[in-house]
């Protein structure tokens, strides 16, 4: 019998739940690790994961050291002259979260306010663009993002909807002051240049699991508190 074909795939060690769990934890669960199971076991192939700091996973998929990342990607125009990506699996928007004694009322209240983000990510970016004179406070990690907010670090913090959803849902405390407008953002499964045979395969797949309902059953497990 031939052995099945092993994907080594990118996994941010820095978990952003509900897309995925840590991988070292008790349970390795979420929204993406079921999506790719149901993908991969469709075309009889094995997952390997590779956890790293999401700049690390970033730079060995671009290596070629890895076949995929599917660890809540957002799909950016400078990032497709590097990478391909499959069809968007998730819709979402950004979105800066608050204690909850806090609120916004538009995006000028923004201003002049301490505001935190990742490292390398979409939001780090909208906030350098739209707020560059702002304080900003660096964190590698989600965990650490949203304990600053807590300990009244920072003021607020701008994340993707659905990770800060992750948060709230354990954190009672803070809640999503607002989203933010035009930042329509999309979820794809990265993989290399050039490596089109296998987005083609994804996409076909990822096609036949929303038509049969398997995708949506996934989206309700993990999404159905969480407002995008």
């Amino acid at each position: 019998m031939a052995e099945k074909k092993v994907l080594k795939v990118g996994l941010d060690s820095a978990a952003p739940f509900p897309m995925h769990s840590d991988y070292n934890s008790e349970k390795f669960e979420g929204f993406e690790v079921d999506l790719l199971k149901a993908i991969t076991d469709h075309l009889d192939l094995e997952i390997e994961y590779e956890v790293s700091l999401w700049q690390t996973i970033l730079e060995k998929l671009f290596k070629g050291e890895l076949d995929l990342i599917c660890s809540a990607v957002t799909v950016t125009p400078s990032r497709r002259h590097i990478l391909e990506f499959t069809n968007p699996y998730l819709h979402f928007r950004l979105c800066a979260v608050v204690n909850q004694e806090d609120s916004l009322r538009n995006i000028n209240d923004l201003k002049n306010k301490t505001i935190g983000i990742r490292e390398a990510t979409e939001a780090e970016k909208y906030v350098h663009v739209n707020f560059p004179s702002n304080n900003m406070v660096h964190a590698e990690t989600n965990k650490e993002l949203y304990r600053k907010l807590q300990a009244g670090k920072i003021d607020l913090l701008i994340d993707d909807s659905p990770i800060a959803g992750g948060f709230l849902q354990k954190n009672k405390k803070l809640k999503v002051g607002m989203f933010l407008p035009e930042t329509d953002s999309q979820y794809a499964i990265a993989m290399r240049k050039g490596d089109v045979q296998l987005k083609d395969q994804f996409n076909e797949v990822l096609t036949l699991l929303r038509e049969n309902g398997v995708y949506q059953t996934i989206y309700k497990k993990w999404f159905t508190d969480i407002q995008f």
